[in-house]
């Protein structure tokens, strides 16, 4: 028993010198090499905290580690305060695809009726009461489109309807009403099962349970990517990637900061190592044909949304 106290004092003191020596190294390096140290503690870091069997506790302790480092703090660009209470931070995507705007309670949508399929849709997160509300059985034609497309048209497609504005969170952050406004056909598009149930759905639930937590409000736009002959099941067009833009301004720094996600519309339970789709918002905009911030000046646009978030939140 005494050796084994005594090997484990010396592992204890050899793990704790290490740590000591690599804060030194840290230190004392340049940007370049702190964000390399950076980038390994985290890719050890992240093997526990995107682990499904870590406790919610141990993972808030590693999210707020995550968040005091400089590569996923990422650059802070000074902007405005934000629209209150709106969709996106600094206006909806703006387009000139001729889409049309569809308003609802806690989430709008570009609609285009000759696709036909939403082009984007667009939601704000906040601080919330978990109350659990019945998801609803249903979904339901849009009148306000004039592609009234209806559920019969997902029947034996092979493909999930899936939602682009998540139904959870907004029936958490604005109740039962809107959470039915969802199931709207007009936020719906074909999306493979494994991906609509797996990893779309671990980033969804990344942002209403974990980002909401660590920094408040958030906004996110959502949308389809198709290909210029996309895939058809019927009359609907069939993504060839799903994109995101998350936000979040920091108040006490007077800036927004974002980072953007392309993910292949492929079989994908899982995947714990995010970055690898993370992507410009810059090169999102020449993809989808939208403007993200427009009510930002260029010059701010153009710093946002050129840089590459270094890695995921």
């Amino acid at each position: 028993m005494k050796k084994l106290l005594r090997l484990f004092n010396w592992l204890f003191f050899i793990t704790l010198g290490l740590i000591g020596f690599t804060w030194v190294v840290y230190l004392s390096a340049d940007s370049s090499q702190k964000a390399a140290i950076e980038h390994k503690a985290l890719d050890v870091i992240d093997k526990v905290r995107e682990d499904q069997t870590t406790p919610d506790k141990v993972i808030r302790v590693l999210d707020k580690v995550a968040d005091q480092t400089t590569i996923v703090t990422g650059e802070i660009v000074s902007a405005p305060t934000p629209d209150a209470n709106a969709f996106a931070p600094y206006g909806e995507p703006k387009d000139n695809l001729g889409l049309k705007h569809l308003a609802n309670i806690g989430y709008a949508v570009g609609y285009d009726d000759n696709l036909p399929s939403a082009r984007w849709s667009s939601y704000r997160v906040f601080p919330y009461e978990d109350v659990h509300l019945k998801r609803p059985s249903s979904f339901y034609v849009d009148e306000r489109t004039s592609a009234k497309v209806s559920t019969d048209e997902y029947v034996r497609s092979g493909y999930d309807r899936g939602h682009l504005t998540p139904n959870y969170v907004i029936s958490v952050c604005y109740g039962a009403e809107a959470q039915k406004e969802t199931f709207f056909l007009s936020n719906i598009v074909p999306q493979l099962h494994a991906l609509n149930a797996g990893l779309w759905k671990d980033i969804e639930q990344r942002i209403v349970k974990r980002y909401v937590q660590r920094y408040g409000e958030v906004w996110v736009q959502v949308g389809p990517l198709y290909n210029t002959q996309p895939k058809m099941v019927g009359r609907l067009p069939v993504p060839d990637q799903f994109w995101m833009v998350i936000s979040e301004y920091e108040k006490d720094k007077k800036g927004i900061r974002a980072i953007a996600y392309l993910v292949p519309h492929e079989e994908k339970w899982r995947d714990i190592e995010l970055t690898r789709y993370i992507v410009s918002i810059r090169r999102l905009e020449t993809l989808t044909g939208l403007n993200f911030f427009p009510k930002l000046p260029q010059p701010t646009q153009d710093k946002l949304e050129t840089a590459v978030a270094p890695r995921a939140w």
